[in-house]
């Protein structure tokens, strides 16, 4: 009887399931990131570049091509919330100021527009007897007679504008002079050193740059 019990007990062993093996899951480190990103940024990027392309290249109107790409990308990085929040807000902010600089450039020189044409003619001859004129200014505060008119309206009320005289921008212009400053080529490209004046279309560099107000914007 102890042995039918003996084999009863191993076949009732022998007909048990072992217990499944519990493998432990693998540790995760989270899922990965299908873009790269330095790719999600890219926007935000192009946008600064761009930015910082449309401050520097204000002196040629490259801002009048960047500015719309840069609020473009901005915008599109900023609204899809790919990162670079910080480059893109920044591109936007120095594309905007670019045109802000642009446009109080135009502004200040739209008033010397109708006297273009004399002041560059006045200008180049003033540079071609400057080794006279400026002596002559700097002993006695004596101005040609093409430079008197500059000392009476409609000129002096122009000048007024910005809160100078003719003589404060005799006294720029003959500071430039004693630097060896003034020059035959200071006329945004136009050389003045052939007897008859040009027909300028654009105001002396020398002489915007003798006005402190247009000056900085410059």
């Amino acid at each position: 009887m102890d042995q039918n019990n003996v084999n009863l007990n191993k076949d009732a062993g022998q007909n048990q399931t072992p217990p499944p093996v519990q493998i432990p899951p693998a540790a995760s480190y989270g899922e990965p990131d299908p873009v790269p990103q330095r790719a999600k940024k890219g926007f935000a990027i192009t946008a600064l570049v761009l930015g910082i392309v449309s401050i520097l290249g204000i002196c040629c109107c490259l801002n009048l091509i960047t500015v719309p790409l840069v609020l473009i990308f901005g915008i599109i990085s900023l609204a899809t919330k790919r990162g670079g929040t910080g480059m893109a807000i920044t591109g936007i902010i120095l594309a905007v100021l670019s045109i802000v600089i642009t446009g109080s450039v135009v502004l200040s020189a739209r008033d010397f527009y109708p006297y273009t044409e004399t002041i560059v003619e006045d200008y180049t001859r003033l540079v071609q007897e400057q080794d006279t004129v400026f002596p002559a200014y700097e002993e006695d505060g004596t101005l040609p007679d093409y430079i008197q008119k500059y000392a009476e309206p409609p000129y002096s009320d122009l000048l007024q504008k910005y809160d100078i005289t003719i003589y404060d921008v005799m006294d720029a212009l003959l500071a430039q002079y004693q630097n060896g400053g003034l020059s035959a080529n200071g006329m945004n490209g136009v050389h003045v050193d052939t007897e008859e004046p040009p027909s300028a279309s654009s105001l002396p560099d020398n002489l915007i740059l003798a006005l402190p107000l247009i000056q900085p914007a410059f």
